[in-house]
């Protein structure tokens, strides 16, 4: 979360700059004590203002942009997306509307200033695109008055809202209140069932059904809704043995157990980056030798620089000519292995071969082995714990490849040398364990 509020920032403050003579409205600690000082600004002739601040009884807006228009203002809002979410962003757009014209401002245009996939670093002169929702958030706001009144009642009422939990309290983003709702909750629900449409939830709901166990045998599930249920229900485990074996006996040895670990900055930092490319900044190999000798390889860039070319140079020295390079989930991989070849022609044809011989582990546990304890998911991380349980990432500073992003950023600009030997380490045992993970993985297979 921390580092999407800083890559947020550092977006505001970049669009900051497509308006040299901008002037941000001084900060307060009390945001409607802004509110005054951005009258003062406009009454004073300001063009443009960041974070002019609005007061109407009791809401209150920040606008990112207001920048004089011939016949009014434009009101703009920055996004760190690179795509106009409708549902997420005119929302946010129309309630600044309401409010600005409320306070007697004349809007003429609202739009909407987000990240375009099209820019390419270094040239950032293209960072920018912008989406006239003017249209759209006119004719939204009656749906905002209609939420204000909402949250006014909400607001003076003595209880909080009686509201079930449900795929809502996660969508589009999780409710700062998830915990809250839903503690107690304890194993798999009717909102974790594939695709099951609201109409099919209804009856569910109104008959307080919660766990997969009580739903009663004559809901109107699908075929595959119903398999769904009864797995869990019945804490089914279900191994194709023949149809493992078979999918194993066709790799090639050696065996190159693989993974990255990669940056996405919203503002590409790199040569020919888009916003939001996967760059690898490091990366981990268990090679598996078919007499059962493993040894392991990996590489981490430690500098501020771009890491593309010193790790694709160290994963040739790595990766031989021959044998299957597995890795869980291998879109992912695939696709970092070709973005490296696109960056560094000189060595496309042994990258983009390295691709080809990629070999993926999870549709073994899609298709093959499914166990009740994977829960809802078949990563990874929710797999080991069942095959291999005496390996936990619980035991690790860095557990999720999230975490891995914001310690690299961290150590990359770090000054103390033993701190920073101390991410170092950290980011090495994290990205060790997953391509361990996958060796104990193909052991338990190898043994069904």
């Amino acid at each position: 979360a921390q580092r999407r509020l800083r890559a947020g920032q550092a977006v505001d403050m970049r669009a900051r700059e497509q308006f040299p003579d901008g002037r941000p409205v001084p900060y307060r600690p009390q945001p409607k004590e802004m509110a005054p000082l951005t009258a003062r600004m406009i009454a004073d002739g300001a063009e443009t203002l960041f974070q002019a601040t609005f007061v109407v009884d009791d809401l209150l807006v920040k606008a990112d942009i207001l920048t004089r228009a011939s016949d009014g203002w434009h009101l703009i809002e920055v996004k760190s997306s690179t795509g106009y979410k409708e549902k997420e962003h005119l929302p946010d757009v129309a309630f600044q509307l309401h409010v600005l014209q409320k306070a007697g401002l004349n809007v003429t245009q609202a739009s909407l200033m987000r990240l375009n996939n099209d820019c390419r670093a270094p040239d950032l002169s293209n960072l920018f695109a912008l989406n006239d929702v003017t249209a759209d958030a006119r004719a939204f706001l009656p749906q905002v008055a209609a939420d204000i009144a909402d949250m006014r009642q909400i607001a003076a009422a003595d209880a909080p809202p009686d509201v079930s939990i449900g795929r809502h309290c996660a969508r589009p983003y999780t409710c700062l209140f998830y915990d809250h709702c839903w503690q107690g909750v304890n194993g798999l629900t009717i909102y974790d069932i594939p695709r099951l449409s609201a109409k099919k939830e209804r009856p569910l709901q109104e008959a307080n059904t919660l766990y997969l166990a009580d739903i009663p045998d004559d809901a109107p599930l699908t075929a595959a809704q119903r398999k769904f249920v009864d797995f869990h229900a019945q804490q089914q485990v279900n191994i194709d043995r023949e149809s493992i074996r078979r999918e194993l006996a066709g790799l090639e040895y050696p065996l190159y157990f693989f993974d990255f670990e990669t940056i996405d900055y919203a503002i590409p930092h790199f040569d020919g980056c888009k916003p939001y490319q996967q760059v690898p900044f490091q990366y981990s190999c268990h090679i598996l030798h078919a007499d059962g000798t493993l040894i392991h390889r990996e590489y981490l860039h430690t500098d501020d620089d771009d890491p593309r070319r010193p790790l694709a140079e160290t994963l040739l020295t790595h990766i031989g000519e021959t044998g299957h390079l597995i890795a869980y989930n291998i879109p992912f991989e695939r696709s970092v292995l070709h973005k490296l070849a696109d960056h560094l022609p000189e060595y496309a044809v042994h990258l983009r071969d390295m691709a080809d011989r990629l070999w993926d582990q999870l549709p073994i546990f899609r298709k093959y082995y499914r166990d009740y304890r994977f829960g809802k998911s078949n990563s990874l991380k929710s797999v080991l714990p069942v095959i291999a349980p005496e390996l936990s990432y619980k035991t690790l500073e860095v557990q999720n490849g999230t975490q891995a992003q914001v310690v690299w950023e961290e150590m990359i600009g770090e000054g103390d040398t033993a701190v920073k030997q101390q991410m170092i380490e950290q980011l090495l045992a994290y990205c060790h364990l997953d391509t361990l993970a996958m060796v104990e993985i193909h052991h338990t297979l190898k043994s069904i």
